[in-house]
C-alpha cells in the first residue's frame, strides 16, 4: 500500500464535497462481498491508492 494519511485526507475531502468516483464505488461494492459496512473502507483504500499512484512527486511519508 503506497497511500498514506495525506491521501486518505484527500479522499475524505472529496467525500465531504460529494465527489465520489462511481467506478471505484462499484469495485468497492464487489470487493466487500455484499457486506455494506465494509464498502466505505474499500472505497477509501481504492481511491487513496489511486491518488497515490497518480502523484508525480510522492507526499512525505511519516
Amino acid at each position: 500500500m503506497q497511500a498514506n494519511r495525506f491521501h486518505l485526507g484527500k479522499v475524505i475531502e472529496e467525500i465531504n464535497k460529494n465527489l465520489i468516483n462511481s467506478d471505484l464505488m462499484k469495485e468497492a461494492k464487489l470487493k466487500s462481498n455484499g457486506i455494506e459496512s465494509t464498502v466505505f473502507a474499500f472505497y477509501l483504500i481504492l481511491r487513496s491508492e489511486q491518488i497515490s499512484s497518480d502523484e508525480t512527486f510522492p507526499l512525505r511519508k511519516l
